[in-house]
Parts: structure tokens; sequence; C-alpha cells
């Protein structure tokens, strides 16, 4: 009886429980604390807005838009479409809800942000079953290690960003099919096994990551069950069948399992292969850091906020001591039921998805690939505090005895409240782009992306103004951070861009056209805007040709779409006057200036009044006209150096006096 009493005691210290062990009473409304502690912590982000991919995959995301009608297209386009890009990307299940979403309830980003934590919140309570499972008997420690998961603020990136859901999904439903092969395996119901597979084929439908299932689920086997290696290989052999069958779906719909990724700098840096294996330790060291002092946070960390390392770099090298330590550690915890040797190992896969996008791509570090990976070093940080206690995780509430429970409950409550309290305070930062980027700014200014995300806010913000000093300042701002922008990278195409539109904006057309076409003139969106800026300086066949490229490009550009008639018009009629020009007749011009100008064709307006005024210098209804053309497209200098010309002709000319007195209260208000 002492030999039995030994052996189920040293059972117990090194994480296992018999079979016979029942559930701690209470424990299944231990589930619901979780549920409510998402809610907790995330309620304040329900009040944010659409930001970064939010708008291009869904608000601008053509799909999307039609609700129910777009499920199909959905189904069957890469996750990229409405950007004219194909990455190889296949996530249809978060863009269906997003469609259901706009179906029911239009463009409302806080009912979206709100399924965000409903769902993050459904997470909490199934992990909480799922480890209640796995670590049998121990329902305080499962509770212990889902609320720390939950509050981990790395999450917040994904929780807080709508269009990050594709995430949340591909983890829920994983978890799910994880406990379902598991019940499968103790109990052999075949439901069980259909529904395990069910959900993993959803969390493949969510994200590709979510094939880092197959190498998990045998040592969630392994570890958790007594099913030997064989039973473990036939069990496993469900999620393959399950991705072989997800990867034709892909195929058939999409066309490409790969893609045709974008090689530019700022989201693939590492280019050359010698800096891609020190630089992949180097945010592994980095992504070790983030998961234990989660307290510095980025949404942004591309070219050059991470330059490229060499073997030299004490990162590198302390990376490299640290993953050895580690590998070390998980041979001497191999042991079944182990959760330490466990958590190595699923840290590893999950993260292997991060890695290998630096790897194989070139690409860079990013919070959300820690989503997943986070559950490991909870559930060894919780392994840790349990440790605290000397007898062990007692498997019955009733005799629940606590030796140094002082200090266990310090820690434990001490770093939840940490997390708790630093992911409440990050949630307002991703309340639309302003306040993100102006947040993010003073820890990620070397990188090329958020500067010119910075900046382009900025001008945003310039263009909607109507104080005009502040108009002028958030400009010049704007500009500025371009600029930096450009410095770190100096081919950036979307800096560029921006920069062309900023001067567009303060008129300077000659100018604008000149970083237009340093950006990238296969784009649709570039050509339109450049096509505007030609437009401006009379230029209209090259506006007009570059329009109907820019609508070749994408059929679907609202800009080219809206601005086409009025290019095409402007140039048909540039055209025709030559060939229309009946001799010296003054009045033909004048005529002709009206129509063009109830066409709101206001630059050639303008050729047309002066054409008359040319012929007939006293024709002060067509300069009149002519002030009223340059009032129209914002030139209020040269609109009031007409009317003072037709009253200093026509003294006490009503209709040029009018004018006049309005626009000399314009000027002033603007401060021109």
């Amino acid at each position: 009886m002492k030999q039995g009493k030994a052996k189920k005691k040293i059972k117990i210290e090194q994480g296992l429980v018999p079979e016979s062990v029942k559930p701690q009473p209470g424990s299944k409304y231990l589930m619901w604390i979780p549920f409510l502690f998402a809610f907790i912590i995330y309620g304040n982000s329900i009040l944010n807005e659409f930001v970064l991919d939010d708008l291009p995959l869904i608000t601008e995301q053509r799909f999307v838009q039609q609700g129910i009608d777009g499920i199909g297209d959905l189904l069957s386009n890469n996750y990229w479409v409405g950007s004219q890009q194909n990455l190889g990307y296949y996530r249809p299940l978060s863009q269906i809800s997003f469609a259901l979403e706009v179906e029911f309830f239009g463009n409302n980003p806080h009912l979206m942000h709100f399924t965000n934590v409903l769902l993050y919140a459904l997470t909490g309570l199934f992990l909480f079953l799922f480890l209640n499972a796995l670590f049998k008997g121990k329902s305080f420690f499962a509770l212990i290690v889902s609320l720390l998961f939950l509050a981990h603020p790395i999450h917040t990136e994904v929780v807080a960003n709508i269009k990050s859901r594709d995430e949340i999904l591909a983890f829920l439903n994983s978890i799910i099919a994880f406990w379902m092969i598991w019940k499968f395996a103790n109990r052999k119901k075949i439901q069980h096994l259909l529904l395990g597979c069910l959900f993993f084929f959803l969390a493949l439908l969510s994200k590709e990551t979510a094939m880092t299932g197959l190498f998990i689920l045998p040592f969630v086997l392994w570890f958790f069950t007594e099913k030997s290696v064989k039973q473990v290989a036939l069990l496993s052999l469900s999620f393959v069948v399950v991705s072989v069958l997800f990867l034709l779906l892909k195929y058939a719909m999409i066309g490409s399992l790969t893609g045709t990724p974008p090689t530019y700098l700022n989201v693939y840096p590492y280019r050359e292969m010698s800096e891609r294996i020190p630089s992949s330790i180097y945010i592994m060291g980095m992504y070790l850091y983030r998961t234990v002092f989660p307290f510095i946070l980025l949404y942004d960390y591309s070219y050059n906020q991470i330059p490229a390392a060499d073997w030299s770099n004490p990162v590198v090298i302390i990376t490299i001591i640290l993953i050895l330590g580690i590998a070390h550690l998980k041979l001497k915890n191999l042991k079944r039921h182990n959760p330490i040797g466990f958590s190595i190992i699923y840290f590893g896969a999950s993260l292997s998805v991060g890695i290998v996008f630096i790897l194989m791509r070139g690409g860079i570090m990013a919070e959300r690939f820690l989503y997943a990976p986070v559950l490991a070093f909870s559930i060894v940080l919780g392994h840790l505090l349990f440790k605290l206690l000397q007898d062990g995780i007692s498997s019955d509430f009733k005799n629940f005895r606590i030796k140094k429970g002082i200090l266990f409950v310090a820690l434990t409550s001490t770093i939840l409240v940490a997390f708790s309290v630093r992911t409440i305070i990050r949630n307002p930062d991703w309340k639309n782009n302003s306040t993100l980027f102006s947040a993010d700014i003073g820890h990620g200014g070397n990188s090329s992306q958020l500067r010119k995300h910075y900046g382009s806010e900025l001008i945003n913000q310039s263009v909607s103004e109507k104080d005009q000093v502040r108009k002028d300042s958030l400009m010049q701002a704007g500009i500025k951070q371009l600029n930096k922008s450009l410095e770190i990278n100096p081919d950036f195409s979307d800096a560029w861009f921006k920069l062309g539109f900023a001067y567009y904006q303060q008129g300077q057309y000659e100018k604008s056209i000149e970083y237009y076409e340093k950006a990238n003139l296969k784009n649709a969106m570039t050509l339109s805007n450049l096509a505007l800026s030609y437009y401006m300086i009379n230029e209209y066949e090259k506006g007009y040709k570059m329009l109907t490229r820019s609508l070749e490009l994408n059929p679907h550009n609202p800009t080219a779409q809206k601005n086409l008639p009025l290019l095409r018009n402007a140039w048909e009629n540039s055209q025709k006057l030559p060939k229309s020009q009946p001799g010296q007749d003054a009045m033909y011009f004048y005529n002709k200036g009206n129509e063009l100008a109830q066409q709101k064709d206001y630059r050639n307006a303008l050729l047309h009044f002066k054409k008359a005024i040319n012929l007939k210098p006293d024709f002060v209804e067509a300069m009149v006209n002519l002030g009223n053309c340059y009032y129209m497209l914002q030139d209020f200098l040269k609109a009031k150096e007409s009317f003072e010309q037709a009253i200093r002709i026509r003294p006490g000319y009503s209709d040029a006096q009018g004018n006049l007195d309005r626009i000399n209260k314009e000027i002033k208000a603007r401060g021109l």
C-alpha cells in the first residue's frame, strides 16, 4: 500500500492524474470565467473603427460588400483578389462572416469588433474545456492557463483588428478539432472523429497556418493519451486526409497553392539567402522576448525596423544559446503527460509559420505569428506557478490546500493584472489609423512602411481640415514623414504615390506628376491619379489614355470609372476646337465656354472664355464667367483678377461686383 501511494504521488508531481479521477465539482461552471474575462479586457475595443487592412478586405472588397450575393465569389477567389493580387492565400471563412455582417448590419465596425471579441471569448471557453480534458482533474490549472492566454497583450493585434478574424477562427477551430480527436481516441465515438475533421477543415478555411495541426495533433495524442505510436499515427491520418481535400479545393478555386507574392523591399527585406538564417534566428529571439515581455508593441516590423543580422550579432548568439537550452529541456521532458515537453514542441510547431516566412520569402516579423504560440508559454508559466504549491495541484477543490499560497496568489494575480492592464491600454491605440500610427511611430520610426502610413494619414486629415492654418500644418507634417520614409527606402512606390497626391492637393500639378511617375506605373490607382494631374495642366490626351489603361488593369477602379467621361470629353473638345473655330467670332467661344461650364468641364471652358476675351477685349460677360470658372477650380486669386478687370471696363457692373465681394471674403477667410 505504501508503494502504491508513493507511486501515485510521483505521478501527480509529474503532471499525471489517473483516468479514474473525476472532474472537479463545479468545473463545468469555470468555463464561463474565461468567456466573461475576454469581454472585460477587450470590451473597450468594440468602440474602435476600421483600421489598416480592414479597408481593402472589408469596406473596399466588392464581394464582401455584396453581402450574401458575394459569398459564391468569396469561395472561388483568392484572399487578396480585391487588390488585384494572388498571394496564394485562400481564407474564405472570415470573409464570409464579413459579408454576412454587411448584409444584415452594413459596414458597422462596432458590430464587427463585437464579433471578434465574442469569438475570442468562445476561444477562452473552448480552450478551458480542451485543457481540462488534457490535464484530467486539474480544472483550476486549466482556468489559470486559459486566463493567461487571453490576457497576453500580444493578442491585441489580432482581436482589435477586424481583418485578423482569420487568426481567431483558425485557432478556435483548431482547438475544437484537437479536443474532438482526443475524445475519439478515449471514447471511440465516431461523431467525435467526424466533428474533429469538420473543425479542422474550418480552421484551414480560416487561415492556412492551421496546417501546423498536422504536426501538433500527433503530439497531443502521444502526450495526453495512452495510445501507441502506431495508433497515434493512424488517428493523425484523419488530419492528413482533410488537409489534402483542402489543398485540392484551394487549387480548384484559385488555381494556385503558392500564388505569386510580390518581392517589394518593405515586406520582404531579407533578400539575400546568406542573411536569412541569422536574421531568422534574430527574429526568433525577438519572438521569445515579446512572448515573455509583451509590453512594447508594434503593428509593423517591416523594412528597416529590424535590419538584416549576421552571425556576429549578439542577439543571434544569445538566441542560439537559448534555442540549444530549450532543445535540451525538451529532451529531458519527453515523458508522456509532461506539460513542459508538450509546450516546447507546440511552441516550435505553431511558430514555424512565422520563421518559414522569413527563411523562404525573406518576410518580416509580425506579432500575429505569436497568437497561437502564446498557449505554450501560458502552459509553462501556469505549470511553474503551480510548482510553488508544495503539494502539487489537488484533484479535489474540497481538499485544496496551498502552501506558499500567498506567493502563488500574488505572482499569478500580478501577471494577470499586468497583462490585462497592458491589453486594455493598448486597445484604444487600434481605434483608427490616426491613433495607431501616432502611437507606434515612437518605437517604430525605423520602419519605412510606418512612416508612410503616418504621413499618409496626416495628409488625409489635411484634405478634410477646414481651418487653413491647421490644414497647411498637417500637410507639411505628412510630407515630412513621407520624405523620411523615402530616406529609409528610396524605392518605396507607395510613398512616392502619396507625395504625388499631396502636391496635387496643393495645386502643384507639375510636381505631382513628377512624384506619381516615380511610383508604380503598373498600378491602376497610380495611373488614374496621374491622369487627373495631366488633366489639370490641360494634357487631356495623356490623361485619357492613362485612365483607359487604369481600367484595363482594374475594371473596378472607382476613380477611373468616375473620371473617364470627364477626360474623354475634355480630350474630344480640345480636338474639335481648331476645326470648329468659325473665324473671329468671340460670341462662338463665349457660348461654347458656357456649354462646357454647364458640363463642369471648367478647364476647357477657361480656354474658350480666354479666346473670346482675346477677340473682344471689352467682353465683360466673358470676364465674369472666366472668373467663375477660376472660382470653381479654387484658383481664387485669378478669379479676383477677372472680376476686377470686368469692373475696370464697366464700373458698377453688378454681376462682377457681387462676385468680387464674395471672392474677397473667401480669400480673407483662407488667408491667401
